[in-house]
């Protein structure tokens, strides 16, 4: 199971000897590669030279790997990818197959029938007597941030099935938690009664189409299923659920309970304001903008889209099997307003195809591609790209201003009505949680449409349909490149980076993809070590006006409702905080607007508490422990909590011994936020490894990343050129009413490489559209 993640590449890092594939980017010396500092993205220390622009502006000689060093690299098809494996997760969980009769396996099928009906039958008593989540509470906010599709919510049935016929059998038989896991995975869920429950396999069209699928499927095409939209998360490690099966995770390694989420919460992820001296908030909304690009694990609702009830007082309020409330009881900040609980329900779940439908442990559904394909711009169905689009000249629909378009169901997927406002609408549903998301899916919406109408011009006999998927194939590129060249490194480090094979080629084409990648995303990652980013938030937003003037608004009052934006007319000025204002340090300290007031409404003087939910959400998925994480990582596994300081400061191991009784038993979210940030690099060790390998598994599972060549989706070589030249800057150039910018948005304009500079200048270049000319 070690192999699963790219162990010899990180092991490689930890002996300080990375052996590069083809040698180190720059390695092949030369005459300076004279670019603009927005196309080559360095850190500034790693400056050589300066040099001159075509503009006579300053430049960069950017490093460039040697076309011999190119020619010399192996073909990612023999698995040479530094680390990387042949992996199907399901594979790396063995266990013996458990001897289940066909007439133990049809009781079992029955009993996840009646579990589906009962459960139905349960909601359509709680919708009759309108016991649901009351509209405008901090609950309320948190469930209609969001849209649950029709299609999730009848995946989450046939699993839910499927687990319950697995409880069956493991009760029936008396099955340990391994053998009920792990064993009940090798019975097919095809050869019992409950057969109809596993989905439809994956069917494809042309295979030669140089346009993605709308719900991701048909990438791989050995395995069509992997990356498509409602379909399930996979995993580094067997799942810690307490029966093995599907029961939450609540006991320690002494079978004593594990510590209360919000006493964690409110011990460890403190708020201190620690503002980043190098990055701007773009960082931070960059990684939830990418995040609702590839991960979203929605709880269920019931029929009439109203929240489940997990908190109520009255004895008789009948309980959801899916309710595991945080409690509340003696919190000193929740205390002083009467509550004791805070609601949760357990996330939805999924089953995979074919022989990828058995019975065994529980997986989280995502309902969202799995790739980084632009599914926040564009949705991740057929229905949800079509609610967007105009059917004409390839373009998204726009409200007034150039804005995005209002959301037809106003009062059902947010509740901006609080605050005056209204909902938008967007390829994916969460765009009105907080003003920097909406800022950027205006922006990406802007762009795909500014892309559209160049098109056009440049190809007057092309229909809507070629417009659209040519625009949303060039949008995608930028996406891929800007994360890759410029936000990427931030995050994990050049040279990690590296040692991950995820190093931007500055010519040429990539030779990397791995059809036996499975980019599905890991349960570690999306469940705890991508949340990194609640560590980036700014719990006060400072908002740049035209003429220098600085205001600030609190996040607290500005969720789910987008009235910043429409109604006081302040997207430049957001636009301006994403790149003049910093975001906070990655530490392990939160702000209290996340952690005390999330969601928070009008009516209410408090909000629920992100960090408790990201810890309890954590233990719905049975996702593995902090020390077999870090193991697996390549670090000692821990034998006390002292060995715990390789990676993380005395202080904070203090804290998590007042706190946990055994070194095991530390979350995974808790003990990576608490990890120290490696050297340049904004993550500790252990999130860096996963977030590398799940980045990985996203670039060189693609069929159709955009550098790749010889694939039915690759660009010319003019072309890929071209989207080389784009950057976060001209993204925000092109699409805002800013004329001057910093090269590097991602970075604060401290240094004088990364001063602002004109839009229109040689620094911040431009995609030259006119190479699609037909």
């Amino acid at each position: 199971m070690k192999a699963f993640l790219m162990v010899a590449a990180v092991v490689g890092v930890v002996a300080g000897q990375i052996n590069f594939p083809g040698g180190r980017p720059g390695g092949g010396g030369g005459a300076c590669d004279c670019q603009p500092i927005s196309v080559c993205a360095i850190s500034f220390d790693s400056v050589q030279a300066n040099c001159q622009l075509g503009d006579g502006s300053e430049g960069v000689c950017c490093p460039q790997e040697s076309a011999d060093a190119a020619a010399a690299r192996p073909a990612a098809s023999a698995g040479a990818e530094a680390g990387m494996v042949n992996v199907n997760v399901r594979t790396q969980f063995t266990e013996p197959l458990v001897p289940v009769s066909q007439s133990e396996l049809a009781t079992a099928s029955q009993a996840g029938t009646s579990a589906v009906s009962s459960l139905a039958t349960l909601e359509q008593s709680m919708v009759q007597a309108n016991r649901f989540v009351s509209r405008g509470t901090p609950a309320s906010g948190h469930l209609h941030q969001s849209r649950i599709s029709q299609a999730a919510r009848d995946m989450d049935k046939r699993a839910w099935a499927i687990v319950q016929a697995s409880t069956s059998v493991m009760d029936d038989l008396n099955l340990a938690p391994r053998a009920s896991g792990l064993g009940l995975r090798n019975v097919r869920v095809s050869q019992t009664p409950l057969r109809d429950q596993c989905p439809s396999a994956v069917s494809c069209g042309n295979p030669s189409s140089k346009f993605r699928t709308a719900d991701g499927s048909c990438n791989n095409q050995a395995n069509p299923q992997w990356g498509k939209s409602n379909t399930p998360t996979q995993r580094i490690l067997p799942p810690t659920y307490d029966d093995g099966l599907a029961a939450f995770r609540t006991l320690a390694k002494d079978g004593s309970k594990l510590p209360g989420p919000r006493n964690i919460s409110s011990t460890i992820l403190v708020d201190i304001d620690k503002p980043d001296a190098t990055f701007t908030l773009s960082v931070m909304q960059w990684a939830q903008f990418m995040d609702h690009d590839f991960a979203h694990i929605p709880f269920p609702s019931l029929a009439n889209n109203e929240g489940i009830e997990c908190c109520s007082s009255d004895p008789n309020f009948p309980k959801h099997p899916r309710c595991m409330p945080i409690d509340l009881t003696g919190d000193r900040f929740y205390s002083q307003f009467g509550r004791t609980c805070m609601n949760f329900v357990r996330s939805m779940l999924a089953v995979g195809p074919g022989d990828a439908c058995t019975f065994g442990f529980a997986e989280q559904l995502n309902q969202l591609t799995h790739w980084i394909d632009g599914s926040m711009v564009y949705g991740s169905t057929d229905e949800e790209q079509r609610s967007i689009r105009t059917m004409q000249n390839g373009l998204f629909s726009t409200s007034a201003g150039n804005m995005l378009p209002f959301n037809p169901n106003q009062g059902g997927e947010c509740e901006a009505g609080l605050r005056n406002a209204k909902c938008f609408l967007a390829g994916e549903s969460r765009v009105n949680e907080q003003p920097s998301l909406t800022v950027m899916h205006t922006l990406w919406m802007r762009e795909h449409n500014r892309v559209a109408t160049a098109l056009q011009r440049f190809n007057p006999q092309w229909n809507d349909e070629q417009v659209y998927q040519e625009a949303r194939r060039i949008v995608v590129a930028e996406i891929q490149h800007i994360t890759f060249n410029e936000w990427l490194p931030i995050i994990v480090g050049p040279r990690f980076v590296r040692s991950f094979g995820l190093a931007v080629r500055r010519r040429g084409f990539s030779n990397d993809y791995n059809p036996t990648i499975n980019p599905n995303m890991n349960n570690e990652f999306s469940t705890a070590a991508f949340r990194f980013g609640h560590s980036l938030v700014q719990g006060t937003l400072a908002l740049f006006s035209q003429n220098g003037q600085v205001s600030t608004v609190q996040l607290r009052n500005n969720f789910n409702a987008p009235y910043l934006i429409q109604n006081e007319g302040r997207f430049d000025d957001l636009v301006r905080s994403l790149v003049q204002f910093p975001s906070q340090t990655f530490d392990n300290f939160v702000t209290s607007d996340l952690s005390n007031h999330l969601f928070q409404t009008p009516e209410f003087r408090f909000g629920m508490d992100l960090m408790s939910l990201n810890i309890h959400r954590g233990r719905d998925h049975g996702i593995s422990t902090y020390n077999s994480i870090r193991e697996v990582c390549g670090l000692r596994r821990a034998r006390d909590f002292a060995d715990l300081q390789d990676q993380i400061n005395p202080r904070i191991i203090q804290r998590l011994q007042s706190l946990y009784k055994s070194v095991d038993d530390i979350d995974l979210f808790a003990g990576g936020m608490s990890e120290t940030p490696l050297r340049k690099s904004l993550l500790g060790w252990t999130f860096t490894c996963i977030v590398g390998d799940q980045f990985a598994r996203l670039k060189k599972g693609d069929r159709f990343f955009y550098d790749l060549g010889g694939q039915a989706g690759s660009f010319t070589e003019p072309q890929l050129n071209e989207i080389r030249r784009t950057s976060w800057a001209r993204i925000i150039c092109d699409n805002s009413e800013l004329t001057a910018v910093q090269p590097l948005a991602f970075q604060l304009p401290t240094h004088r490489f990364n001063r602002p500079r004109p839009c229109n200048s040689f620094s911040i270049p431009q995609v030259d559209l006119s190479a699609w000319r037909n």
